[in-house]
C-alpha cells in the first residue's frame, strides 16, 4: 500500500480550502478528508485560524470545525532552539511554523504566503517543497496521486 501523503498546511491555505471547497486548496483538503493524504498542522496554526476566524470569517466556524475532526495530525510544537533556526531563515512570525514543518518533515508544506515561505533562503534549506495550492495539485498530479 502506497504510504499517504504528508500534507503540512499553513493557515492560508486553510482558510482558503474553507472559503472556496471547489478551487486548489479546497481540493487539497477534500482529499485530507477523503484520507488520501494526511493534513498536518501546528498549535500555532490553530492558534492563528481560531484568532482570525471569529473577525474575518465567521461563517467559516462551522466548516473549522467540521476541518478539525478529520483530524489533521497535529504537529509537536517546535523547541525555543528549533523557532531561532528558522527565524534565521525567515525572520518573520511565520518561523514558529516554519520550524513545526521542518521538525515533521511534510512531503508539501501548502501556503498562499508566497511572499515569506517562497524566499530563495527559505526554499533552499527545507527538504521539501513549499507550494501554492495551485502548484501543489500540479506536483501532486505529476507524482502520479489521484487529485480529482
Amino acid at each position: 500500500m502506497q504510504k499517504r501523503l504528508r500534507i503540512f498546511l499553513d493557515t492560508s491555505a486553510i482558510l482558503a480550502g474553507l472559503n472556496s471547497p471547489t478551487g486548489a486548496a479546497g481540493v487539497i483538503l477534500s482529499f485530507c478528508t477523503a484520507r488520501k493524504a494526511v493534513a498536518m498542522i501546528s498549535s500555532q496554526i490553530i492558534e492563528e485560524a481560531e484568532r482570525i476566524i471569529p473577525i474575518k470569517f465567521p461563517k467559516l466556524d462551522l466548516a473549522w470545525t467540521s476541518f478539525l475532526l478529520i483530524p489533521p495530525e497535529i504537529t509537536q510544537n517546535p523547541t525555543l532552539v528549533d523557532v531561532k533556526k528558522a527565524y534565521a531563515l525567515l525572520p518573520t512570525n511565520d518561523a514558529p511554523i516554519l520550524a513545526s514543518a521542518i521538525k515533521t518533515k511534510p512531503d508539501v508544506l501548502v501556503t498562499w504566503n508566497t511572499m515569506d515561505f517562497q524566499r530563495p533562503s527559505v526554499l533552499n534549506a527545507v527538504p521539501f517543497p513549499i507550494l501554492t495550492p495551485g502548484e501543489c495539485l500540479y506536483w501532486m498530479r505529476a507524482r502520479g496521486d489521484s487529485v480529482i
